[in-house]
C-alpha cells in the first residue's frame, strides 16, 4: 500500500497509532525510511520497561513511571535550542537525536504507553501539546517536552497563559482527548511552518499535499499549496489551487482578490 494512502486509512480508526502515522509522514522526507521496522524499535522502548516489571495500575503512578523512563533513562527531551529544526517533528530523527518538540514527545510516550496497556492519549493545548493517562477522576497530564513533568491545574493555567502569551485561559475542556486527525494536522503544520521558515518550498509542499489528503481539509491549505507550487515554478497547478481556494471561500474570503490575481499571474506564466 502506498504511504500516502496508508496514512489517510489510518487516521481515520479510532484506535490509531499515533507513532506509525508520524513515521508515515517521515517517509515523504526520507523515502528511504522502513516504518514497519521503526515501529518494532518503538516497541522494544516499551518492552524495555516491561522487563523492570511493569504492570500498568494506577494513573499517577504510571504516567510517572513512564514519564521517568522516557526522560530519564532514554534521555529524550525537548529540543529548546533548536526548536523549529523541521527534524524535532520528524519521529524517526527524534528516536535517532531523543529530542523533538512537544507533539512528537507526546506522541512517543503515548505509543510506549499503550503499549504498555496504559489508556494514554494526546492533548493539543493551544500551543503546545501534553499526553495524558486517564484516571478514574480526571487524567494525570505530563509534559514529555519538559522532561515529563506532571502538570496540575494550576500548572496547566500557566503553561496555556506562556505558550500563548496570555491570550487564551485554560478551561478543564481542553483535556479532551484530541483525535488522530488532529494531533497529524498539528504535526504537519509545524513541518509546513518550519520548512518554509528555511526557504525550503519542495518540502513544504508535501507536508500540504499530505494535509490535503485528510479529513476535514483547512482551507486556508489551498492557498498555500498554491503558494508553494508557484515559487516551484510548477505555474499551472498553482494555478488551479489558487482556484480551489476561491471556489471553497466563495465571497467569504478577505483576500479573494489578491487570489484572484495570483491564479491570473500564474496562468499567464505558464506562456
Amino acid at each position: 500500500m502506498d504511504h500516502r494512502e496508508r496514512l489517510v486509512r489510518l487516521v481515520r480508526r479510532s484506535d490509531a497509532d499515533l507513532a506509525e502515522a508520524a513515521l508515515l509522514c517521515g517517509v515523504e522526507a526520507d523515502p528511504d525510511l522502513d516504518v514497519d521496522l521503526a515501529l518494532l524499535r518503538i516497541d522494544a522502548l516499551a518492552d524495555g520497561l516491561r522487563s523492570t516489571g511493569f504492570v500498568a495500575g494506577e494513573a499517577r503512578d504510571d504516567a510517572t513511571t513512564i514519564a521517568h523512563y522516557l526522560a530519564v533513562d532514554l534521555g529524550f527531551t525537548g529540543d529548546h535550542l533548536t526548536y523549529h529544526d523541521p527534524d524535532n517533528a520528524l519521529l524517526h530523527r527524534v528516536l535517532e537525536r531523543k529530542r523533538g518538540l512537544p507533539i512528537t514527545l507526546t506522541i512517543l510516550f503515548v505509543a510506549i504507553a499503550r503499549r504498555l496497556g496504559v489508556a494514554a492519549f494526546p492533548i493539543t493545548l493551544p500551543g503546545h501539546v501534553v499526553a495524558a493517562v486517564a484516571g478514574s477522576d480526571r487524567p494525570v497530564v505530563v509534559d514529555p517536552f519538559h522532561d515529563g513533568a506532571l502538570l496540575d491545574e494550576d500548572a496547566l493555567v500557566h503553561r496555556v497563559a506562556e505558550v500563548s502569551a496570555g491570550r487564551v485561559a485554560f478551561n478543564r475542556a481542553m483535556l479532551r482527548p484530541s483525535s488522530s486527525v488532529e494531533v497529524v494536522r498539528r504535526l504537519l503544520n509545524n513541518l509546513t511552518r518550519d520548512f518554509q521558515a528555511k526557504g525550503d518550498a519542495a518540502s513544504a509542499l508535501w507536508t500540504v499535499e499530505l494535509k490535503l489528503l485528510l479529513p476535514n481539509q483547512a482551507v486556508e491549505d489551498h492557498r498555500i499549496h498554491g503558494d508553494l507550487l508557484e515559487q516551484l515554478g510548477r505555474f499551472g497547478e498553482a494555478s488551479a489551487a489558487y482556484e480551489t481556494y476561491l471556489d471553497v471561500t466563495g465571497d467569504d474570503s478577505p483576500d479573494g482578490e489578491v487570489v484572484r490575481r495570483a491564479a491570473i499571474r500564474a496562468k499567464a506564466r505558464l506562456n
